[in-house]
């Protein structure tokens, strides 16, 4: 039963050791530093950033609104799909509009070589 029992210990503390190998194979930086921008590139890619934070933040607000829309739906007596399902299209249309111009910005300012590093992370 000992034997048993500190089997189970030592192989717990195996997989919790373990347990974090792959989060940074898969992880996505916010330091930009492995893509050795030059000065041009850092100025721009701030400026990208900072635009989009600002575009990110309305966003989230129409997106808050809308959930609101969405629970006053909930809450009628008769469920209207066609409107529930218009409300979750707007919200995952804008999502994806945003994130495509982000991407376009951000890809027209990197070489070749840096496409290829940031499609390694993301």
């Amino acid at each position: 039963m000992k034997i048993l029992k500190i089997f189970l210990i030592l192989s717990s503390l195996f997989i919790f050791l373990n347990a974090d190998d792959d989060h940074y194979k898969e992880h996505k930086y916010k330091n930009l530093e492995y893509l050795k921008l030059d000065t041009n590139q850092i100025k721009q890619m701030r400026t990208i950033l900072i635009k989009y934070k600002n575009k990110y933040e309305e966003f989230y607000e129409f997106k808050e609104d809308r959930e609101d829309e969405l629970e006053d739906l909930i809450k009628e007596e008769t469920f209207n799909s066609e409107r529930y399902t218009k409300i979750l299209t707007i919200i995952h249309t804008k999502a994806i509009e945003l994130q495509t111009q982000r991407m376009e910005e951000i890809f027209n300012i990197l070489n070749k070589k840096q496409r290829k590093e940031i499609c390694k992370i993301s």
